[in-house]
């Protein structure tokens, strides 16, 4: 052993390809499983589903026109999107510039995207399947199964400033919950590259969700208030002397920046409130089900078919059970030539 000189992170890789293998091993049997239980488990309709146990159901996604969202990216008018923020990591064994790297037929033996942060747009979303009652899926926890493709934007850390301004409003008002990303400009020296990915459910598309449902009697919580809501309120106030002279507590005849931001406040709850009094109430008592992560059991939330899900399950616990344990033998056996000559 002590004649050995190793060099370069292959042995790294080897380490790390032998507990992908195992996890991939396990991953597998734990996707056949839910496989079965998809099988084994009717379809439900909402108005009759059993609250308490796990349940599958087909719906599409409803959602009144004042909570339509709009995905950062690509701007498309959706009901929930999620946002992946992906930094590009160079092998140790390359200390080549990072640029255009992960474009070039070499790039992935240089280095790979790594998911560092994700947020949402909302807790979740409300589901139809006609039967006179509706179910909220709160999306947290769940094993998204897509088809159809996302939408990418990437920029260096020294360009943060060049984003789309859609994209740069949902990372700022989402900036609190990202703990291993700041949305501010480095130098070009300590630049790194990030890709930002985006996917969403559009609204009336058709979904399908197995899991744990709880009942749906309660009124769901309102979410924070909208950053597009408070810009209104601004604006609204700025336009109206009433209110101008309203929120100047002071009496000095202007509306400081603290002031005007303390009114805006409480004209955009306001706005909401009508909202949630007239609309998001009415949802909530229609809402039989509300499907949200509950260990140990499934969590599914596709826009595949239930035959189509099956089908992907299928492929890929196979693809894992077998070829784990292939990767962790020959990662193994790489390790043990090179440490045992």
């Amino acid at each position: 052993m002590s004649g050995v000189h190793i060099e370069g992170s292959e042995p790294i890789v080897a380490l790390i390809g032998l507990g992908l293998g195992i996890y991939f091993f396990f991953a597998g049997f734990r996707e056949l499983k839910s496989k079965r239980i998809i099988q084994n488990i009717p379809t439900s309709k909402i108005n009759t589903g059993a609250v308490g146990t796990n349940v599958e159901v087909t719906g599409r996604i409803v959602c009144e026109k004042d909570q339509i969202v709009h995905a950062p990216i690509s701007g498309r008018p959706c009901a929930f999107y999620s946002i992946e923020i992906q930094r590009w990591e160079r092998n140790r064994s390359h200390r080549g510039s990072s640029l255009g790297s992960h474009n070039s037929r070499t790039g992935f033996n240089r280095g790979r995207w790594v998911t560092v942060e994700s947020f949402n747009s909302g807790k979740g979303f409300f589901i139809d399947d006609r039967s006179g009652a509706n179910a909220m899926v709160l999306v947290n926890g769940a094993i998204i199964k897509r088809k159809g493709g996302t939408r990418d934007y990437e920029l260096q850390s020294n360009n943060f400033d060049q984003m789309p301004a859609g994209l740069r409003q949902a990372l700022e008002s989402n900036q609190k919950k990202l703990r291993k990303f700041k949305l501010k400009n480095t130098s070009w020296l300590f630049s790194n590259r990030f890709r930002f990915r985006e996917w969403h459910f559009s609204v009336g598309e058709k979904i399908f969700v197995l899991g744990h449902a709880d009942s749906g009697l309660r009124t769901p919580k309102r979410n924070t208030l909208k950053f597009k809501t408070f810009l209104r309120a601004k604006k609204v106030i700025q336009e109206n002397d009433k209110l101008k002279s309203r929120f100047d507590t002071n009496q000095d005849g202007k509306l400081d920046e603290a002031e005007l931001e303390r009114g805006a406040k409480i004209i955009a709850q306001q706005l909401e409130a009508k909202y949630s009094k007239e609309k998001l109430e009415d949802l909530a008592s229609k809402t039989k089900l509300i499907f949200k992560q509950k260990k140990p059991n499934p969590f599914y939330i596709s826009n595949m078919s239930e035959k189509d899900l099956i089908k992907d399950l299928a492929t890929w616990s196979t693809l894992k059970i077998w070829g784990g344990p292939i990767l962790t033998t020959g990662c193994a056996a790489y390790l043990f030539v090179l440490f045992f000559p």
